[in-house]
């Protein structure tokens, strides 16, 4: 067991210094547990948020953010959320929860997708997890879910961070959604598809993940952090990844193999040289896989013709799919 925790460590910390160039962060903290992760299914409306100032009650019209701390994970590391509110929108409305890219910053991706919001009346929230608080890979597109030598508590993972701001805006607004709309480019769609792969019970009820640079295989031949291999996922569980709404999108113009930002440690390449073809191989794998455990894949994969790296190129198409898919 110490020799496997080894080698997932060093694996672990071969991703974060090849996709970032950031060193291991030190643990949050020591109340780490072991493989296996403990599981719970999160049921709506029981999550106690603590007390909500009465002044601060409400998402006003409009633009704006305010800061989350996440008193069920890592309270002592605050969330800026951006957000944007349109006139049209109700209680009943949409909720749209965007990913940021590498850049981390909430402003930029609000701001972008703001035109959709308004387009179909949503409730637009951009959670910033940033560099100080939220440093490195590990803590952003890995989720948090390894820390320094062990597994997290799940409660820790920057992934379970989504589940519980989706509770706080809904007490905040008033919001009656028992779901969400998840969205990620670039880095944040590395965020969203380990979130969709490793909390399988989270409230989403349609995910967009484009132009990813990089995946986690949906196949237990690959070590984890780039397959599921030793990883937080059970072998049982899969087959309820697979039958949740996930959609990958690839501009057919993202093919520059020689990207600075664009992984190119062995693991990456082998999934494809550009992020169009690792969307491709992605997409097939899980087909593959699903095949030949015989079980409904519920994914799509969608390419945007006409479009590289851009995140507000891809913005309209992946808001068509989120909001008119079926």
């Amino acid at each position: 067991m110490k020799t496997g925790i080894t080698l997932l460590f060093c694996m672990i910390l071969m991703f974060t210094l090849a996709v970032c160039g950031c060193s291991t962060p030190p643990p949050h903290n020591q109340n780490e547990l072991t493989s296996p992760v403990t599981r719970f299914v999160i049921t709506p409306g029981t999550i106690n948020l603590g007390t909500i100032n009465p002044e601060t009650m409400g998402i006003p019209v409009g633009r704006g953010q305010f800061v989350f701390n996440d008193s069920l994970g890592n309270a002592d590391r605050p969330i800026t959320v951006y957000y944007y509110r349109p006139a049209a929108w109700n209680q009943s409305g949409p909720i749209l929860i965007v990913m940021p890219g590498a850049g981390r910053s909430g402003q930029s991706p609000r701001d972008t997708w703001v035109r959709y919001a308004e387009k179909y009346s949503s409730l637009l929230i951009v959670p910033e997890f940033s560099q100080k608080y939220y440093p490195g890979d590990i803590w952003y597109p890995l989720g948090y879910t390894y820390g320094a030598t062990n597994w997290e508590p799940k409660a820790n993972w920057t992934y379970m961070a989504v589940e519980h701001l989706f509770d706080y805006v809904r007490e905040k607004s008033g919001a009656t959604q028992d779901t969400y709309l998840l969205d990620g480019h670039s880095a944040g769609a590395q965020f969203v598809q380990r979130l969709v792969t490793f909390l399988p019970e989270a409230r989403y009820s349609r995910a967009v993940a484009a132009n990813a640079g990089v995946y986690v295989m949906p196949v237990y031949t690959i070590p984890y952090a780039m397959g599921l291999k030793d990883s937080p996922l059970y072998e049982s569980e899969l087959p309820n990844v697979f039958a949740r709404k996930l959609i990958i999108m690839s501009g057919d113009r993202d093919t520059n193999p020689n990207d600075s930002s664009l992984a190119n440690f062995p693991e990456a390449e082998a999934q494809g040289s550009t992020r169009f073809e690792r969307a491709k191989t992605y997409f097939a794998t899980a087909q593959a896989e699903a095949a030949r455990r015989n079980v409904p894949l519920n994914w799509e994969y969608h390419i945007v013709p006409g479009i590289g790296h851009d995140e507000a190129g891809m913005a309209g198409p992946s808001a068509e799919v989120l909001f008119n898919g079926t």
